[in-house]
């Protein structure tokens, strides 16, 4: 019989393990209870006609996804494609080849796994998601705590009542760092403070994760930024962060250069010695959500908003009172922002199971260069601070899941080690398309500015790029699986989304100053040759100079997000 004739071709092959039956609902029973990687099925069975066969295997969610491969002798094309349309794999005219049949099967339940491994990193999203209906409701309810509290506040009702207002601008942030930098900005902003840091509780001790300085950032040249800091210091009163971080108590200094001995407390002045800047008042409060502290909020020398001089402005009890009920909006608001960063890193997971140079350390290395990027192109385009805001939230989401499409591509293309010929190039190239796939119903502007990533950062500005002018329409058209991006018309300058654009560029020069297993780091010099020879042929020439104006910058950013290359 049949089976057993399969049993012999398969017996040379230990990794496969295969139970065979005779009887259709036996079969079934045995998909259902033991859920295989690859269910091979003849046309002809006793009592029951094959393709109502594979209808109901497809019509069971248990079973929707799991590969099927049908066996027949029947060699008709009008057969096969009854077969694809109710729902088959793949079609083999009995009896294939042993190496044939090995090499499908294992084919087959390999894109299986896959597809499973898809599914359950949209299912995380999905529940990510949810958990964020229920922190935005747990922002809301904050706010209308600190609104019934305005009228008990007397002459500072309207502070706290400004203060609320912040913390509702700040709930609209997806982005984990978007949510630092507004945090960080709104705090500094009804306190008057020249500077102020964010610090976040790690497994070793507290990170500092974020950092604005206005007199810093004053003496620097039009489109430097200040470069990220990597600073971790112990949970422990050696500092005046890692006390707060510790106890959970806020603290407002008026002069940190003159704390008395016998305080639990201490003031580092190291950073002070590297920048020049000099810290003299201080308020810090913790960032908690219910028990658990996830950081620190610190800002910095008050201004004393016109009042008095800056030089010695203190914070005020006000201050203080103001910025504890802020931190307990922000407070939520990290912790919301570190769900969606966890559900986009379950995905960039996914992608490096199957190839493990698409990292991290790499995607936040692209994304936060690509913010950087924006905010310099932005400037010189006028556009207001709070589409800024907007959209630097959603390039950085964008930018971290340009490469998700490579999850879908075979790992004898994938992990190749050597040059790809012409066929396996076309279906590598189908990365852009299968990523954008997974945002193709896009219904918000962060699952659009992830479709236009996705599909467009290999669009070249000269127009020789791929995949082109693909749309919504024909990525629902296409099968499951693909080994060549469809047909379209070309993608030149500014018809590539911007934000492709900014991608594309921030992702090669990742690439170029990232060690390889086949290179080394490239130099600086070497960097600036090839974006220069690329600019206006495969770049956006006013990014590329944006980038090269940035290239300190971004040297800051791979010593912070050190880790595997591209």
């Amino acid at each position: 019989m049949i089976g057993e004739a399969v049993r012999r071709l398969l017996a040379p092959f230990p990794d496969i393990e295969f139970t065979a039956t005779q009887d259709a609902e036996t079969g079934y029973s045995l998909a259902l209870s033991r859920r295989p990687d690859v269910i091979l099925q003849d046309l002809m069975m006793p009592g029951v006609d094959g393709m109502e066969q594979i209808i109901r295997i497809r019509a069971n969610p248990d079973l929707a996804d799991t590969p099927l491969v049908v066996l027949s002798s029947h060699s008709d094309a009008v057969i096969k494609e009854q077969c694809f349309g109710a729902g088959a794999n793949d079609y083999l005219v009995k009896l294939p080849d042993a190496l044939e049949l090995v090499a499908r099967i294992r084919y087959h339940a390999r894109m299986g796994r896959a597809q499973r491994d898809r599914d359950r990193a949209m299912r995380a999203l999905a529940d990510s998601q949810s958990e964020l209906v229920r922190r935005n409701s747990e922002i809301d309810a904050a706010n209308r705590k600190l609104f019934a509290m305005n009228e008990l506040l007397g002459e500072e009702s309207q502070r706290f009542a400004e203060v609320g207002a912040l913390g509702t601008k700040l709930a609209c942030a997806q982005d984990l760092n978007e949510v630092m930098d507004q945090a960080l900005r709104l705090a500094r902003g009804f306190t008057d403070a020249d500077a102020g840091s964010i610090w976040m509780v790690e497994t070793d001790g507290i990170r500092l994760v974020y950092t604005q300085n206005d007199t810093l950032e004053s003496a620097l040249q039009p489109g430097q930024r200040l470069p990220l800091a990597d600073v971790v210091l112990p949970r422990d009163s050696t500092s005046i962060a890692g006390y707060v971080a510790s106890t959970g108590k806020s603290l407002r200094i008026d002069d940190v250069q003159h704390l008395d001995a016998s305080l639990p407390y201490h003031f580092l002045s190291q950073v002070d010695a590297q920048t020049g800047y000099q810290t003299r008042s201080m308020l810090v409060a913790p960032l908690r959500v219910r028990d658990e502290v996830l950081g620190v909020l610190q800002l910095i020398n008050a201004r004393g908003r016109g009042k008095v001089s800056a030089d010695v402005a203190v914070f005020t009890p006000g201050d203080e009172a103001a910025l504890e009920l802020f931190a307990g909006m922000a407070s939520l608001a990290v912790e919301r922002a570190n769900l969606v960063r966890g559900g986009i890193m379950r995905l960039i997971a996914t992608a490096e199971m199957r190839d493990p140079t698409e990292t991290g350390a790499h995607v936040q290395r692209v994304a936060e260069c690509s913010v950087a990027m924006y905010d310099k192109w932005a400037a010189l385009h006028n556009v207001d601070e709070s589409e800024r805001f907007r959209r630097r939230d959603e390039l950085r989401m964008a930018a971290m899941v340009h490469d998700v499409g490579k999850v879908a591509i075979p790992d004898r293309i994938l992990k190749k080690p050597g040059k790809l010929d012409d066929v396996e190039y076309r279906h590598m190239q189908t990365h852009s398309v299968l990523g954008g796939r997974l945002f193709a119903d896009a219904n918000n502007s962060y699952d659009e500015a992830m479709r236009d990533v996705t599909i467009h950062h290999h669009d070249k500005w000269d127009g020789t790029g791929y995949p082109g002018s693909v749309n919504a329409a024909m990525m629902a058209q296409l099968p499951v699986e693909i080994d060549t991006i469809p047909a379209a018309k070309p993608l030149r300058g500014l018809e590539i989304p911007l934000f492709a654009r900014i991608v594309a560029v921030a992702d090669v020069y990742d690439a170029l100053t990232s060690k390889r297993a086949y290179k080394e780091p490239w130099t600086a010099e070497k960097v600036t040759e090839l974006l220069r020879s690329e600019s206006g042929r495969a770049f956006d020439p006013e990014l590329v100079d944006i980038a090269l104006e940035l290239e300190g910058y971004f040297r800051s950013v791979r010593a912070r997000f050190a880790g595997s290359g591209h």
